[in-house]
């Protein structure tokens, strides 16, 4: 079992390509993006300037940024209250590896 994992850096949101206008699925989810994390590990977040947590699942990669360390859906930012600042400092600790 791997040892618990904390992460501290800067998280963005996104929109997804094409939702827009469409109803897609994804789009109401509380899903994120991260470079290296297996995909389906479930991440608690904390927005360190609020103390607001949301837990997450990591279901695509990036950011694509230099100093971001997660990309979030927009219900999870939102429930994070960082919808208009777009950029807040965050800590990440993996609660559930997925299962392979």
């Amino acid at each position: 079992m791997p040892t618990e994992v904390r992460l501290r850096g800067l998280a963005s949101w996104y929109a997804e390509p094409g939702h827009v206008g469409r109803k897609l699925v994804k789009e109401h989810k509380f899903t994120a993006a991260h470079r290296s994390l297996p995909f389906g590990t479930y991440v608690e977040v904390h927005n360190l300037k609020n103390n607001r947590t949301v837990i997450v699942c990591i279901d695509d990669r990036g950011p694509f940024i230099k100093n971001r360390i997660i990309d979030l859906s927009k219900p999870a930012a939102e429930k994070l209250e960082m919808i208009h600042s777009g950029i807040v400092p965050v800590e990440l600790k993996v609660i559930r590896y997925a299962a392979y």
